[in-house]
């Protein structure tokens, strides 16, 4: 830790934490929870001996390495609350170093539960309600999320930290569970605050707390013309989806468009491609970039996610 100080609560406070992913669902969510609550800062974890940048950023001619990630908790007394962010998605042992220290910091509190976020991509339209799903890592915790409505995640990974901290949890005798929004399968590289929409209204219903979701609402409008653009090249990269006639044909058959009508792409192609999408985009391994043009290719998707493959390198550029 850089920086701790000495934090005491009345009663145990509910732990939450979030760090990038797909969508950005998850730490928007987070990020609105702790800023509506006017959450204070306590402790940073120093991200140094984590990060190594493997590039430069160049302005003007000018070369400095990447500003050092953040970590953050922050606390609230009314009611008890306390939150990490990170800015930074970490593998491996570092994945793990930091997935115990929050977990320890949950322990230090007293904290008996602990929540994650993270986007679920699903063959929807932007349209569509964003669907929460949970997992957790203590069956009665999964029956208490059941009876607020939110659906079992019946199978699939959580990658990340978010899915990392469950199973760490389970063996520190500490409850925690993964709010999962359905999203896009297009808007995985892209910010989609709807999801994050859906999983503040779900924690806040499920932790009695009274958030006004009004500038979260804001953002989803504002990006709807976008998605809605993104939605009508997709109509024209697969013209089968004008087979028939009729203005409800996208509404009634989207939930197919990421992937040909005859079924030829198996969900575990998908799974691997925006597993690809996620590496290449937080790596900038041009080994994963090959190994990702070669699973479009594969799958005759290419024309579909050209757009999004070659937007990789724009900012890398």
């Amino acid at each position: 830790m850089a920086r701790l100080e000495n934090v005491n609560f009345n009663s145990p406070p509910i732990m939450f934490a979030a760090w990038p992913g797909m969508g950005n669902v998850g730490l928007m969510a987070m990020d609105y929870l702790r800023r509506v609550v006017d959450a204070r800062l306590f402790a940073e974890l120093d991200m140094r001996p984590f990060y190594i940048p493997d590039e430069v950023v160049v302005q003007e001619g000018m070369a400095h390495f990447p500003e050092i990630p953040h970590s953050f908790f922050h606390e609230q007394h009314d009611p008890n609350l306390v939150f990490f962010e990170s800015d930074f998605q970490m593998e491996g042992k570092d994945a793990m170093t930091v997935a115990k220290t929050v977990l320890n910091v949950a322990k230090k509190l007293k904290a008996p539960r602990i929540y994650t976020a993270a986007a679920l991509p699903r063959a929807m339209s932007y349209k569509d309600e964003s669907e929460v799903y949970a997992a957790s890592n203590r069956r009665s915790f999964l029956s208490e999320l059941e009876n607020y409505g939110i659906q079992p995640l019946t199978e699939g990974f959580i990658s990340g930290l978010s899915g990392l901290v469950l199973g760490i949890a389970a063996s520190q005798n500490v409850e925690a569970a993964c709010i999962l929004a359905s999203i896009p399968m297009y808007a995985t590289g892209l910010v989609y605050p709807k999801g994050s929409l859906a999983i503040v209204k779900t924690l806040a219903r499920v932790n009695d707390l009274n958030i006004d979701t009004n500038e979260l609402q804001q953002a989803v409008n504002d990006s709807e013309e976008m998605f809605e653009d993104i939605e009508e090249k997709l109509k024209n990269v697969l013209p089968s989806l004008l087979e028939q006639e009729g203005e409800e044909l996208f509404e009634s058959e989207v939930q197919s468009f990421e992937q040909p009508q005859n079924d030829k792409v198996p969900e575990y192609a998908m799974a691997r491609i925006e597993k690809l999408f996620r590496e290449v985009s937080e790596r900038k391994d041009k080994k994963r970039a090959m190994e990702l043009k070669h699973e479009l290719d594969k799958w005759d998707l290419y024309d579909v996610y050209e757009n999004r493959f070659l937007d990789l390198f724009k900012h890398r550029e």
